[in-house]
C-alpha cells in the first residue's frame, strides 16, 4: 500500500501517514509519531502537506486531531485531474513535434497496437478542420465512435461510406453508398486481401492524412499517412461517386 500511494505522488512519511489514519481513523499528531516512528518535527510538516493536497482534514481545536477526507471522494478527484493532466501534456507534446518537426509528404507510420490505433481514430475525429471522410462497413465501429463522430459533425463536414444497406440501417449516421471501384479497392485492397489483412476503416482528414485500419492476425492494426499526396484525389472521386441513402 505504501508503494502504491508513493506511485500516485506522495512521499515515504506521506504514504505511512496516511495509511496510518485510514486504519485508526483519527489521531494526534503525538499518536502518529508514536506509531509510525516518524521525527515530530516531520509529523507536523507531513500533515500540512496532506492537508493542503486534500487527503485528509483536521478538527481545528486543541489538542488537533487528523482523519483521512471521505477516501472514494479523494480517488476520484485524483483521477479526474490525472486525466486533465494527461489531456494537456497530450496537446502540448502534439504541438510541440507539428512545430519542431514539420512533416514531409508521404510520411507513413505503423501503428501495431490496439490501444494506438484507437487514440489515433479518436485524435483524427477529434482534431480534423474541415472534413471527414469515413469509408467501413464495421457497425462496431460506428457504435464504438457514435459520440466522436457526432461531436465532430457539429463542427465540419463528416462523410461515412458504406458498401451494404444493413450497415446504414445500424449506424445512427447520414451514409452513403460506394460505387463498385470504391468497393473493390477501398473496402478490400487487393494487397491486404491477398495477404488476408481485412480492412476494417480508412479515414481521410481534411484531405491530406490517412489512417487506414486493418486485422492482421486477429489483431488491429493501422497505416498512418501524414500530407499523403492522394488524399485530396481519392477524396473527391470517392463523394462523386456515392450515393446517399435515404433514411
Amino acid at each position: 500500500m505504501i508503494a502504491q500511494l508513493k506511485g500516485i505522488g506522495l512521499s515515504e512519511y506521506e504514504a505511512k501517514i496516511y495509511l496510518i489514519l485510514a486504519c485508526i481513523h483519527s489521531a494526534s499528531p503525538r499518536e502518529l509519531h508514536e506509531t509510525t516512528l516518524i521525527p515530530r518535527g516531520r509529523v507536523y510538516e507531513t500533515l500540512g502537506s496532506l492537508e493542503k493536497k486534500g487527503f485528509i482534514i483536521s478538527n481545528r481545536r486543541s489538542p488537533v486531531r487528523y482523519r483521512t477526507a471521505d477516501i472514494p471522494y479523494t480517488m476520484e478527484r485524483l483521477k479526474k485531474e490525472a486525466v486533465i493532466r494527461y489531456d494537456m501534456l497530450g496537446m502540448a507534446l502534439e504541438t510541440y513535434a507539428a512545430l519542431a518537426c514539420p512533416d514531409q509528404p508521404g510520411q507513413t507510420y505503423n501503428i501495431r497496437t490496439g490501444w494506438g490505433v484507437e487514440n489515433h481514430i479518436r485524435y483524427l475525429l477529434r482534431t480534423a478542420k474541415n472534413e471527414l471522410l469515413i469509408i467501413s462497413d464495421d457497425p462496431v465501429f460506428y457504435q464504438l465512435y457514435a459520440e466522436d463522430i457526432a461531436r465532430a459533425e457539429k463542427r465540419i463536414r463528416v462523410s461515412c461510406i458504406v458498401s451494404s444497406r444493413k450497415t446504414a440501417n445500424s449506424i445512427p449516421f447520414q451514409c452513403y453508398f460506394a460505387d463498385e471501384d470504391t468497393k473493390d479497392s477501398l473496402f478490400s485492397p487487393p494487397l491486404l486481401r491477398k495477404l488476408s489483412m481485412p480492412v476494417k476503416e480508412v479515414i481521410y482528414a481534411d484531405r491530406k492524412e490517412v489512417l487506414s485500419v486493418y486485422e492482421r492476425e486477429g489483431k488491429e492494426e493501422a497505416a498512418f499517412t501524414k500530407n499523403s499526396i492522394y488524399a485530396e484525389f481519392i477524396t473527391r472521386v470517392v463523394l462523386k461517386n456515392t450515393m446517399m441513402i435515404s433514411p
